[in-house]
């Protein structure tokens, strides 16, 4: 066999490795368990919502589109699911674009369905607007100059759910879960302006660009990816996509490992031959 042919069957191998790695944990999910464990900076955003008054009320920013939708959705939906358990009054917006105006839609009210929320009374979605540090700026004035109508053109001022709420700065919470900068314009104008606690979510590879945020206390807790969803999920003791997610995804590192240390020691045993 030469060396090409050799180099096409180690590769065809890996392939069916990871593939295999994927199928198996997906066929097999529920045999699968994995440790409950949930880091500081994730746990300091369930703590601080479940420290929250029944009836308190707290702002959520879905600035993602679909491209992110898998990674980040799970994650919303178990903070909104975590909201609604402790009846607080959750108001639903976003900065980024039109496309994340309609995931934001299609999680709230999915979410309230099986809460058995009432749109005005436990929450309320707002319309996607352009100019983003603009909006949160007018938030922290009077949200109802922000927002006159809902996503269904109703009036805000006669909605349930703000009662006692003016600005920004009558939150006991505010929530952006971003896959772009989303999450600096409301540290930058939310957090400043509005004084409130502030708590971000990002996708895994941005998860690093926000310490320096949390260690400045400008953030109160960050969630990063898929395994931040999963760890949210377990402090509220309902395991949903993202703990599903985790098994193969885990699987799948557990392999690369593996194969990353008998790629080295071929590559140092052939090393000593020649």
């Amino acid at each position: 066999m030469t060396k090409e042919q050799r180099f096409t069957v180690t590769r065809w191998i890996i392939f069916g490795l990871v593939a295999l790695a994927l199928i198996i944990p997906i066929v097999y999910n529920k045999y699968i368990k994995l440790p409950d464990t949930s880091s500081r900076v994730v746990k300091n955003i369930y703590d601080h919502i479940e420290s929250l008054p029944e009836g308190s009320s707290i702002i959520m920013s879905i600035d993602f589109d679909p491209s992110s939708d898998e990674e980040l959705r799970p994650m919303v939906m178990a903070l909104l699911w975590h909201a609604f358990k402790k009846n607080l009054r959750v108001i639903g917006m976003t900065i980024w674009d039109a496309a994340a105006g309609g995931t934001l839609i299609d999680i709230f009210t999915t979410v309230a369905k099986e809460a058995k929320k009432q749109d005005g009374v436990d929450y309320a979605i707002m319309p996607f607007k352009p100019g983003s540090s603009a909006i949160i700026l007018m938030l922290s004035q009077d949200i109802f100059a922000a927002y006159p109508q809902d996503y269904k053109k109703a009036e805000t001022r006669d909605m349930p759910v703000f009662k006692g709420v003016k600005s920004i700065r009558d939150m006991k919470f505010a929530m952006c879960v971003s896959a772009g900068q989303a999450v600096d314009i409301w540290i930058v104008y939310g957090k400043e302006k509005g004084k409130m606690p502030l708590g971000a979510g990002c996708t895994g590879v941005m998860a690093t660009d926000y310490y320096p945020y949390l260690q400045s206390k400008q953030l109160l807790g960050l969630m990063g990816g898929l395994g931040a969803a999963a760890q949210y999920e377990v402090l509220i003791d309902k395991r949903g996509t993202a703990t599903d997610s985790m098994k193969p995804q885990t699987v799948v590192h557990a392999l690369i490992i593996v194969l990353i240390i008998i790629g080295n020691i071929i590559y140092f045993i052939n090393r000593q031959k020649t």
